[in-house]
């Protein structure tokens, strides 16, 4: 098997020292061995990881649908943090003749299927939630909630305030779940309630309450975002 290994820092000074880059070159080596594949080119990019015109990228894609190899990452967050880039990048590499992507902290992903560009989603999604922390629809909900007199850190035992409280609460938790559930549920053909809650699990997400998603509770969170 071919890669086309991609490697990216974030600074100037990262890419002069070599400092991440040699990092990520030990994961993909690595990955390679394991799979018995080799790396027959390799591209680096000193780009944020929040622009998606990556010239080194686009030249690693192009080389490898011209070998008909696989694009090899060391982390999922070296290629992007926008879940909808990573998502298409998937598909692209499915219709042009690529064998796909393959990262390192991520082994048993196969982007070159519907199931593995699925859970591709939710990690790229995770990706994208540590880079932002709390959404801004987060920050306007609870916003919301306070202008309201809700103290969301102690609840009075009136009722109708209580209440308040907790669907302001619930929303915000949801509101941050919007860019992987609509990335999911945008996806053609569009994906089961069951198979939306496993492709979480399998991220790691789970509920507010902890427990694992199903179809009911996906249901419940898509029409509080108003996907459904």
């Amino acid at each position: 098997m071919k890669l086309i290994a991609y490697y990216r820092v974030s600074t100037e000074r990262q890419g002069q020292s070599g400092l991440g880059i040699e990092a990520q070159k030990a994961k993909v080596q690595q990955m390679a061995a394991e799979r018995g594949a080799v790396v027959v080119a390799e591209f680096t990019e000193v780009e944020s990881g929040r622009k998606n015109d990556r010239p080194q990228l686009a030249a690693a894609l192009a080389e490898a649908r011209r070998r008909g190899a696989a694009v090899a990452v060391a982390k999922l967050d070296r290629i992007a943090r926008d879940a909808e880039f990573v998502l298409r990048l998937s598909r692209e590499a499915a219709a042009n003749g690529m064998a796909g992507f393959l990262f390192a902290d991520l082994p048993d992903v196969d982007a070159t299927t519907a199931a593995g560009r699925m859970v591709l989603t939710v990690m790229a999604s995770v990706a994208e939630f540590e880079a932002r922390r709390i959404s801004e629809r987060t920050k306007e909900a609870l916003a919301a909630a306070k202008a309201r007199g809700v103290k969301l850190g102690g609840l009075r035992p009136n009722t109708l305030t209580r209440n308040d409280a907790a669907r302001d609460k619930a929303q915000a938790s949801t509101e941050r779940l919007r860019p992987i559930l609509t990335a999911m549920w945008s996806q053609e053909p569009r994906p089961s309630l069951r198979t939306i809650g496993k492709a979480l699990a399998m991220g790691g997400i789970t509920t507010k309450a902890g427990n694992a998603w199903s179809p009911s509770t996906v249901k419940l969170a898509l029409e509080r975002l108003g996907l459904k």
